[in-house]
C-alpha cells in the first residue's frame, strides 16, 4: 500500500470518529506525514581504530555492510551506507578510528567536526579491555561533547566484553559472562562512565561477535531517539535484536507524533480532542508494526 492509500485510510478513520478534515488541511497533513515516515536517521559510529566499530555495525544490522580486518585499520574515510526497505531506511556512517597517529587524528578531528552536526545518534565504541583511553577522551571532550550537550543522543559501547578478565569464565554456549567476569564488566562500565563524566546508562556493554548486549543497546538507542526518528532505526535492526519494549516505544512514538501534527495543523481540532484523534490514528499506525 502506498503513502496516498495510507493517508486515505487515516482520513477515513478520522471521519468515522467524527473528525472530518477539509482538503486544504489534508494536503498539509500528508506532506508532514510523508516527512515523518520517510525520514532517514543518520547514525555515526566513532571510536579508536581496532575497537570493533565495523563488527558492531555488521552484528546489529545483520549484513556485511562494513569491511572488517584483524590486520589493517580498514576505515580511512567515512563510509556512508544506506540501509533501506524500499524507500524507507537510515544512513549509517562508519567513521575512521582515532589513535592511529597524530597526523591522522588532526585530519579526523576536522572530519568529525563536519559530520557531527548532521547526525541523529552517535555511538562511540571502546574495546572493553583497552586501558589507554586518552585519545578517546581527547576527541570526546574537544569534538563530540558540544553536540552531546546540545541534545544529540550519545552512547559509549564497551565492545568485546568477552575479553575482560577473567576471560576464561566467558560461557561460550550461553554467550554471556560468568559471575566474576560480570562483576569486572560492571566495574569497567562505572570506571568509563566516571572517566568521561557520563551517566552509567550511557555506557553499554556488548560483545558484537558473541551477539551479547545488542538487545539492550537497541532498547537504549530507541528510547534516546526523538520519537519521530525511532522507526527508521528499528526497522533496520536485525529482528532478533528488537525487543517488545523497543517495538512498543517506537509504535507509541509514531502514534503520538501523528496525533500532534494533526492537532497542530487543523485549528478546529482542540487539544482536548487528542484522545479521539489518537483512537482514530491507531489503526493507521498498525501497518508500521509489520516492519518490526
Amino acid at each position: 500500500m502506498n503513502h496516498q492509500a495510507h493517508s486515505e485510510q487515516l482520513f477515513e478513520s478520522l471521519s468515522r470518529h467524527g473528525i472530518v478534515i477539509p482538503e486544504a488541511y489534508r494536503q498539509k497533513i500528508e506532506s508532514r506525514l510523508n516527512q515523518v515516515i520517510n525520514y532517514e536517521p543518520r547514525v555515526g559510529v566513532f571510536g579508536k581504530t581496532g575497537a570493533g566499530k565495523s563488527s558492531l555495525c555488521n552484528a546489529l544490522f545483520g549484513r556485511d555492510i562494513c569491511p572488517v580486518s584483524d590486520i589493517a585499520a580498514c576505515t580511512r574515510s567515512e563510509q556512508e551506507v544506506f540501509l533501506g526497505i524500499g524507500s524507507k531506511g537510515m544512513t549509517l556512517l562508519d567513521v575512521p578510528g582515532v589513535g592511529e597517529s597524530g597526523a591522522r587524528d588532526q585530519e579526523y578531528a576536522q572530519l568529525y567536526s563536519t559530520l557531527l552536526p548532521k547526525l541523529d545518534l552517535v555511538l562511540w565504541v571502546i574495546k572493553a579491555d583497552d586501558r589507554a583511553l586518552a585519545s578517546d577522551e581527547d576527541f570526546y571532550k574537544r569534538i563530540v561533547s558540544p553536540y552531546i550537550q546540545a541534545g544529540t543522543p550519545f552512547f559509549i559501547v564497551l565492545n568485546q566484553v568477552d575479553k575482560i578478565e577473567p576471560f576464561r569464565e566467558w560461557d561460550e554456549a550461553a554467550h554471556q559472562p560468568g559471575p566474576r567476569q560480570a562483576c569486572a564488566i560492571d566495574e569497567k562500565r562505572r570506571a568509563v562512565a566516571a572517566y568521561f563524566g557520563l551517566p552509567l546508562d550511557q555506557v553499554l556493554p556488548c560483545a558484537a561477535d558473541e551477539q551479547y548486549g545488542l538487545i539492550e543497546l537497541v532498547d537504549a538507542v530507541i528510547h534516546a531517539l526523538p520519537r519521530e526518528k525511532r522507526a527508521g532505526v528499528l526497522i533496520q535492526v536485525q529482528p532478533k535484536h528488537r525487543s517488545e519494549k523497543a517495538k512498543q516505544e517506537t509504535g507509541n512514538g509514531l502514534l503520538d507524533t501523528i496525533v500532534d501534527l494533526i492537532v497542530d495543523i487543523v485549528p478546529f481540532v482542540p487539544g482536548s480532542a487528542k484522545k479521539t484523534v489518537k483512537n482514530a490514528v491507531k489503526s493507521f499506525c498498525k501497518w508500521v508494526g509489520s516492519f518490526f
